[in-house]
């Protein structure tokens, strides 16, 4: 789910960032009972977690298009310093997410149904994966139903109670080894009053770590067709992968 390292391979891109689009992801909301607030002091802590899974999913259902800020942290033993990404993001149910990353290095990346693009526009070339099912799982997540909940299948969920004002912060850990050989944590911060992520962590098993903080949320505002779309200029070179085969082309 990055940064979007040229040494690292793409297929380990969208589990963080589908992830962290999941959180934001949408449906339709219907005028259902109240719902319980997290801040209710009578909650007991496991009522407390779910009053706060709850306000999430209902925000989620809410949210058809999403417009963000990020900066991107990634820290790793083999790194002198954290290296540090700007950019923003552009989502649009159910299944489009476009990650345009502004500095240090101009990378535009767009994921759609089965198929992530990556230009690399300082580099002049571009890499394009088919990943067929494997997409499957990585927009499970973006599907309305999904998401936190979703992810509380897989991880035992700690949440602490933050200080007034101050995001709730949720600490998720594998429940099972085939997860844990993948992620040994996530962190998510949400958003007091919207209920929505403001930042994530991620942290991998050898203990490199990737951080996402979103300013400047704007949601269900009209996001043209064309910013989910790659035109890339004439004579950029495009390396494919496809997932479904193994086979690696070149055009």
């Amino acid at each position: 789910m990055l940064p979007i390292s040229r040494s690292r391979s793409l297929l380990r891109l969208p589990l963080p960032l589908a992830l962290c689009a999941a959180l934001f992801a949408a449906g339709t909301a219907g005028a259902g009972p109240a719902l319980p607030d997290p801040d209710d002091p009578r909650l007991t802590p496991s009522q407390r977690l779910d009053a706060l899974v709850e306000r999430v999913k209902s925000e989620q259902r809410r949210i058809e298009t999403l417009e963000a800020e990020f900066v991107q942290e990634r820290a790793s033993e083999f790194l002198a310093r954290p290296e540090t990404a700007r950019g923003k993001l552009f989502y649009a149910r159910p299944d489009r997410v476009r990650w345009e990353y502004l500095e240090p290095n101009p990378i535009s990346l767009v994921i759609e149904a089965d198929e992530m693009t990556t230009w690399y526009r300082d580099l002049g070339r571009a890499e394009r994966v088919r990943v067929g099912r494997v997409s499957s799982q990585v927009f499970r997540y973006l599907d309305a139903t999904g998401s936190l909940e979703t992810l509380m299948d897989y991880f035992a969920v700690t949440l602490s109670n933050p200080e007034p004002g101050e995001p709730w912060r949720l600490s998720l850990e594998p429940r099972y080894p085939r997860i844990a050989k993948r992620l040994a944590g996530i962190t998510l911060w949400i958003d007091r009053e919207r209920y929505l992520p403001v930042r994530v962590r991620y942290v991998e098993p050898n203990g490199d770590s990737t951080e996402y903080r979103f300013t400047a949320l704007s949601a269900n505002v009209p996001i043209p067709d064309e910013r989910f779309r790659l035109a890339l200029p004439q004579g950029v070179p495009v390396k494919v992968l496809d997932l479904t085969s193994g086979r690696v082309t070149a055009h």
